[in-house]
């Protein structure tokens, strides 16, 4: 059932993922068929001032999508003030009956989305679009502009035309919040695993660490075990093949050490070489063991660079807590056992 959910999951995710990258495009699309609509539509009704303005926004949409081929945020801003031109005259021919007012209202709440790159920019497009409604529909009250050959002919159609266009407004300021909402919380996403990991070797870092084990509720802590490794001569591999083997050393290294944790344990780099892995609720002779094996799996690596293979060894020091005990005592501990192991000669646990 969880792997089905996850299937699902992802396939949904897939779908976001494709509309948020053509976004613009399917905004363009949707633009064009709404006045390929009203252009039939109207001409149906002979009505041909809107059936010919509705067919030149057609074809303002063809030429981006077909011709052109640009769906950038360039196109967006043109569009922009494509719809205001065409909300505009629509207006004047229809009056506010009609709805066509609420595309402007759409288009000036989707801008923020379609058009990110230019920043505070938008906001002045939205000024533009609030002033132009807000004048247009006081002209056209103040004055009754009216061509009442045009709105008999459309008073049959008045609250269809109405609840149609409330609707495309509403697709496009819903789907325009509900992806803008969807892409923040992939930078936020982003942003709280840059917060908590390291970036060389993805292992959560130090603070993350820290933070993690002061948060755990007094009623919920358990005694724990703490390891502390380093690779031995790292500053050795770095200085006979260079920094970049380094970097692979560390990454094939935390590969290691992330494994050893498993999901329910914590593999963390604490700084440079240094990496600590911690074990709730754990053990003291259980992780001894795993980090014996650990340590036979890392002796028999051969990591690959430049042509040249790299063999590394690590040494570890373990220290037991209690569900009270002060975690930063805790880590000197393993700190100095694992001095220990260096002094009498690396590639070695200490208990």
């Amino acid at each position: 059932m969880n792997e089905l959910n996850a299937k699902t999951n992802g396939k949904i995710q897939k779908t976001i993922d494709w509309f948020t990258r053509n976004r613009n495009m399917i905004f363009l699309a949707i633009c064009f068929a709404n006045h390929g609509f009203y252009t039939i539509f109207f001409q149906y009704l002979d009505i041909w001032q809107l059936s010919a303005l509705n067919l030149f926004s057609c074809a303002f949409y063809f030429d981006f999508l077909f011709i052109r081929k640009d769906t950038s945020e360039k196109s967006i801003v043109y569009t922009y003030f494509e719809i205001l031109l065409f909300s505009v005259l629509s207006e004047i021919f229809l009056g506010p009956d009609y709805g066509f007012f609420l595309y402007i209202v759409g288009i000036s709440a989707a801008v923020f989305y379609l058009v990110p790159s230019y920043g505070n920019w938008r906001f002045f497009f939205q000024l533009i679009g609030i002033v132009t409604t807000v004048l247009l529909e006081g002209a056209i009250l103040t004055f009754d502009i009216r061509f009442p050959d045009i709105q008999s002919v459309m008073e049959p159609y008045r609250i269809l035309v109405y609840l149609g266009n409330i609707g495309i407004t509403a697709v496009i300021v819903f789907g325009a919040t509900f992806f803008y909402s969807q892409e923040t919380e992939k930078v936020w996403q982003s942003l709280r695993y840059t917060t908590n990991h390291d970036a060389l070797t993805g292992l959560y870092n130090r603070r993350f660490l820290e933070r993690y084990i002061e948060e755990i509720p007094h009623h919920a802590r358990t005694d724990y075990v703490v390891a502390m490794v380093d690779i031995d001569f790292f500053k050795k591999v770095n200085d006979t093949y260079g920094h970049e083997a380094g970097d692979k050393v560390l990454r094939r290294v935390s590969s290691c050490l992330q494994d050893t944790a498993g999901a329910k344990n914590l593999a963390v780099r604490w700084g440079g070489e240094e990496f600590i892995l911690y074990f709730p609720d754990t053990a003291q002779e259980t992780v001894y063991k795993k980090m014996e094996e650990l340590r036979r799996e890392v002796e028999s690596l051969v990591i690959p660079s430049s042509g040249r293979h790299i063999r590394i060894t690590i040494t570890a020091g373990i220290a037991a807590g209690l569900s009270d005990s002060n975690y930063e005592k805790v880590i000197r501990s393993a700190d100095e056992k694992l001095y220990l192991g260096k002094q009498r000669g690396r590639n070695q646990v200490v208990v």
